[in-house]
């Protein structure tokens, strides 16, 4: 049965045992002042029966039996009463009959109407696919537990649309990151082929061309996978110092800072991270190496660590180009850069992969412009 019949009969149902119920106790009220006769009326008995009115001019003996007789007025006031109450036996079945046909109908169209909405959802649901996202319930109405729900599926579509949206951007915006160094292999690969052979050195040159590209490529394709399965499960969270691994990292890039005349201050207090360590490493990574990448000579770079509350916060600072405050939250988005021809071969995944690893870790990420240039980023997560 659909929802409908079980509405509708339940509905029907309760009217029809509510109409039972009715006609029970109207019968039953009839039925007793049937039974009872009025009070202080003259010639009634104490059982409710008529006394006998003598007839003047006749002695008892010689008068026929009359209504006023006892035995006769009881059997008539029987058959009165058992013929009435078997014509309200008949009649309250066709009372209940038609009851019975009324609630049916009613209780269908009532069903009918209150689950409306749930058909236009169904309809609604039926024929949305990939290109037609943008359709939306709207219902109107009171709000009651089904506009609620019309809402919940609209908003529900909303989000669907914009992730398909998201999906599609970065898978355009992949596929035009790799085509470049791809055009590259095959333009060389192409030069090589038409033109004169080359030399031992040239061609120890284009291997090592092709090799350069190839390393992009793979890094990139890395760098996407990272993005897309940024997950981790709960048992593979352990406690990690965040001030360890910023340690590392800026002793690793501290010949490239100097090469760049970039001043780096450092305030590392012991900080514990509950997260994965490889994840974590990747972010500290990419802070760090998008904050001396977006830079300029002669820049500076402020790394600090520290507990707060319930949070391992780590922050860092940099010099840079001025960041209008509306590129901000772009700069999250992959394939995004703020004054793009500063960015050289990056392919602007970093800021969207330390957002994709701060998700999975159930953290926050504060960013923001520096009014004289360059970002401020803060980055909160669960304390080990």
């Amino acid at each position: 049965m659909t929802v409908r019949h079980r509405l509708a009969l339940l509905l029907a149902g309760l009217i029809v045992v509510t109409g039972v119920v009715l006609l029970g106790v109207s019968y039953e009220l009839v039925r007793a002042n049937l039974h009872s006769a009025p009070a202080g009326v003259p010639g009634a008995t104490s059982s409710g029966a008529p006394s006998p009115v003598p007839v003047h001019g006749a002695s008892p003996r010689a008068q026929a039996p009359t209504l006023t007789e006892p035995g006769v007025g009881i059997g008539i006031r029987r058959q009165i009463t058992h013929h009435t109450l078997g014509r309200l036996w008949v009649q309250y079945g066709a009372i209940l009959a038609g009851l019975v046909a009324v609630a049916s109908l009613l209780a269908w169209l009532i069903a009918g109407r209150v689950l409306r909405p749930l058909r236009v959802i169904t309809g609604t649901a039926r024929h949305i696919t990939r290109e037609r996202l943008d359709e939306r319930l709207a219902l109107t109405g009171p709000r009651d537990e089904l506009k609620e729900l019309g809402d919940t599926f609209d908003a529900m579509l909303a989000r669907l649309q914009m992730a398909f949206q998201d999906q599609q951007l970065f898978a355009a915006n992949a596929a035009h990151e790799l085509r470049t160094p791809l055009a590259v292999m095959r333009a060389e690969l192409d030069l090589a082929l038409i033109g004169p052979a080359p030399s031992g050195s040239e061609q120890r040159e284009l291997v090592v061309r092709l090799r350069r590209t190839v390393t992009s490529c793979e890094r990139l394709t890395e760098r996407l996978l990272l993005l897309t399965r940024a997950t981790i499960a709960r048992e593979d969270r352990r406690p990690v110092r965040l001030d360890h691994i910023a340690r590392r990292r800026l002793a690793d890039d501290a010949e490239e800072a100097e090469t760049q005349e970039l001043t780096v201050s450092a305030e590392l207090n012991a900080t514990t991270a509950h997260g994965d360590p490889a994840l974590l490493g990747q972010l500290v990574d990419n802070l760090i190496d998008n904050a001396a990448k977006y830079n300029h000579p002669g820049g500076w770079i402020s790394v600090s660590t520290h507990a707060e509350h319930h949070e391992a916060v780590f922050e860092i600072c940099n010099s840079g180009p001025v960041i209008a405050s509306e590129e901000l939250q772009g700069l999250l988005e992959p394939f995004r850069r703020a004054n793009r021809q500063r960015a050289g071969n990056s392919a602007g995944l970093g800021l969207s992969i330390v957002r994709a690893i701060i998700d999975a870790h159930d953290g926050k990420l504060t960013l923001a412009a520096r009014p004289d240039g360059g970002l401020s980023i803060r980055v909160a997560l669960p304390r080990g």
